[in-house]
């Protein structure tokens, strides 16, 4: 009866730390539970494992400090504790790529960065997940199993709980099936096009750079008005240098597999914009925007690098998977292009065009400032 009433709780429990690990940030941590998140990718699988601080040392007596040999032993006590094998009970090779004792939000956790290579010849979609940290020697701690990404699947932005690994249940199956490259090419494009889409930075960027393109400048004020016809080359070659910016950081940094600091790129990125919105109500640069979009566009390449980093470790899924975030990264900013082009027209002959563009200019450098003291900070 009381191994029965137990078993209920534990559900209500697991229950409530589903809603809480499925409504808040991926990043952040509040329930005492430890969670386990995977993200696939073409050869290779992230783990992002969080194990609450107290529960830990509760259960090791281990001393919870960042000093090496405390993290040493801390990884082995892990490593001690879990393994990942094949379907044919092969062990897949763990390699603990950072490990520390930190505080991201609520307590303080064991946090584990770690990437998972199958055995030679299986699949990188198939695993057995086995785990009993902390779940050997505190029968009611549980670890849930999420699938946080899976480019080649089509799970990106929204988690599938896989299971929770108990006292009792030390294994969870995880079967990605198959994909081939046109699903890999196809998820990659949906990404590339989602992450522009809510990438306001990057849109607001190019926009504030297009505001201008049917003007003319003269005596440090836009005043004359193009052609359409020179307008649309006008746009074309900014969007064009941007283009070319991007991709080449965006290649570059993914074939490199290069981990640059989040902060000094995403604060050059607000700078971009501060600057484009300026040169939209001033003349900063009149007739060298293309230069200028493609100088930026090797900083927007660099953020763009930093998602593209786990698409894979073979050539040829690389390149598809890079291919296809491209692709979907310029079909946006085509559409975006493509619907500006006749109100771009439109508010340049219109007789509070001026204003609107001058007040369009100084919300755009008003949100790149805050976002610029932001990233700073």
């Amino acid at each position: 009866m009381i191994d029965g009433v137990r078993r209920r709780l534990c559900r209500i429990l697991a229950a409530i730390a589903c809603l809480f690990a499925f409504t808040t940030p991926a990043s952040a941590h509040l329930t005492p539970n430890s969670e386990i998140r995977l993200d696939f990718a073409p050869g290779a699988v992230k783990a992002d494992i969080v194990v609450p601080q107290a529960e830990f040392v509760s259960a090791t007596g281990l001393v919870p400090a960042n000093a090496p040999a405390d993290l040493a032993r801390a990884k082995a006590e892990v490593l001690r504790h879990m393994a990942v094998r094949s379907a044919d009970g092969r062990a897949w090779r763990i390699a603990v790529d950072r490990i520390a004792f930190e505080q991201i939000a609520g307590p303080p956790d064991l946090h584990l960065e770690i990437t998972l290579l199958p055995p030679p010849g299986a699949s990188d979609r198939q695993l057995r997940w086995q785990w009993s940290v902390v779940t050997a020697r505190v029968p009611s701690h549980f670890a849930l199993l999420v699938v946080d990404a899976d480019l080649a699947g089509g799970v990106h932005g929204s988690r599938e709980l896989v299971g929770a690994l108990t006292a009792t249940r030390r294994e969870l199956v995880v079967d990605r099936g198959h994909a081939g490259t046109a699903a890999l090419f196809a998820n990659a494009f949906a990404l590339g096009a989602h992450h522009i889409a809510q990438g306001y930075d990057h849109l607001l960027f190019l926009l504030a750079l297009l505001l201008p393109a049917p003007l003319l400048a003269a005596g440090g004020r836009w005043t004359g008005r193009r052609t359409p016809a020179a307008t649309a080359r006008a746009l074309a070659l900014i969007v064009t240098a941007f283009t070319l910016g991007h991709s080449a950081t965006l290649v570059l940094g993914a074939a490199l597999d290069l981990r640059l600091p989040v902060r000094p790129v995403e604060a050059g990125i607000a700078l971009s914009v501060l600057v484009s919105a300026i040169h939209a109500a001033r003349p900063l640069f009149a007739g060298r925007e293309p230069l200028v979009a493609g100088l930026f566009g090797l900083v927007h390449g660099l953020a763009f690098a930093t998602l593209v980093g786990n698409f894979g470790l073979g050539a040829l899924p690389r390149a598809t998977a890079i291919l296809g975030f491209n692709l979907g990264i310029e079909a946006v900013q085509l559409a975006v292009v493509i619907a500006a082009l006749p109100v771009l027209i439109a508010m340049a002959r219109w007789r509070h065009g001026p204003r609107v563009r001058v007040a369009m200019a100084a919300a755009t450098g008003t949100a790149a400032l805050v976002w610029l003291v932001e990233r700073l900070s």
